[in-house]
């Protein structure tokens, strides 16, 4: 068993943390060169617009003030920018993960590599993050990234892989569909070449999860892991949507968030992003993962109501 690892520096005093930030703000530079750099703000550029997200479908978004609109676009592009680097963040602990469980050089020394690719879309990411809003909830009530930060406990490298491998394949489409609609230049660039690392990185996963020799646990624990994903992705991201109304608007009754998810066609798009999903995990490994999941009903849409009692029991 993999012992917990703690990475040094995490709880250094300030004076030391500030050394570490020069060093790798050094490191930085000597690999990306000098860029320019953001002040943080509170005012979140708008870089998506409201029908990339579906607004100009929802009436209670077409009924607010012209500040209500701009403070919930401000707050929708402020979540999707969070997400972009929880995912990142996200890969890099999972790299890092699979370094420590590697089996052979060559495969620690991929890992570490693929390891820095993640480290450099975060530091190109994280300049264009401003400051949380006021208004936003904590990470307790995103799931999504509830669930990515979770999944680094498990200490079963083919849960890791196997999610790894879904994760990169999905964030492929989610990337390729943030750059095409993204407002700024700078951002749908960034977007753009991440697509080259993640094709990368998910073609390896699967070939290294085609090859890995599974166990009863391990095809139970990834059942039971990919459950929970396929439930939470049964109505991102409508499920941020409702919440950033919510708190620019006040709260809303459970029949003002059914008709929001309904104005959002959340069923349909679920129907597509599962059978999406699906395709991604079909591997030469993975028939009995699929069958189990299948069994349990876990590509099979819920209706909106259904949906919304569904992932907060999950809470």
């Amino acid at each position: 068993m993999i012992k917990q690892q703690f990475i040094p520096g995490s709880n250094l005093p300030n004076s030391e943390e500030n050394k570490l930030l020069c060093w790798l703000s050094s490191e930085l530079g000597a690999r990306l060169g000098h860029q320019n750099q953001l002040s943080p703000t509170e005012n979140t550029p708008i870089y998506w617009g409201a029908s990339y997200f579906g607004l100009n479908k929802v009436k209670t978004f077409q009924s607010a003030n012209f500040h209500h609109q701009t403070k919930i676009l401000q707050l929708c592009n402020y979540c999707v920018l969070e997400q972009i680097y929880a995912i990142e963040k996200a890969c890099v602990n999972y790299m890092a993960k699979l370094v420590l469980m590697h089996e052979s050089t060559e495969e620690q020394m991929l890992y570490s590599l693929f390891c820095a690719d993640e480290a450099m879309h975060l530091a190109k990411i994280k300049p264009f993050i401003p400051i949380p809003p006021s208004a936003i909830h904590q990470d307790e009530d995103n799931q999504l990234l509830k669930f990515l930060n979770d999944v680094i406990d498990t200490q079963d490298k083919a849960v890791i892989l196997f999610v790894l491998l879904v994760l990169d394949g999905w964030s492929l489409s989610y990337y390729r569909s943030l750059a095409i609609e993204c407002h700024e230049p700078d951002i749908s660039l960034i977007l753009q070449a991440f697509l080259t690392d993640k094709s990368r990185h998910h073609a390896t996963s699967v070939m290294l999860f085609h090859n890995l020799s599974l166990t009863t646990q391990s095809q139970s624990t990834i059942v039971e892991t990919l459950s929970k994903f396929l439930l939470i992705m049964q109505i991102e991201p409508q499920q941020m949507i409702v919440s950033v109304m919510a708190q620019i608007k006040g709260d809303l009754s459970r029949h003002q968030e059914i008709r929001i998810f309904e104005e959002l066609d959340t069923e349909a798009q679920s129907v597509t992003r599962l059978k999406f999903l699906r395709s991604l995990m079909r591997n030469p490994n993975s028939g009995t993962i699929l069958q189990m999941l299948e069994a349990r009903g876990a590509f099979q849409p819920f209706n909106c109501r259904d949906a919304i009692n569904r992932v907060s029991t999950n809470k």
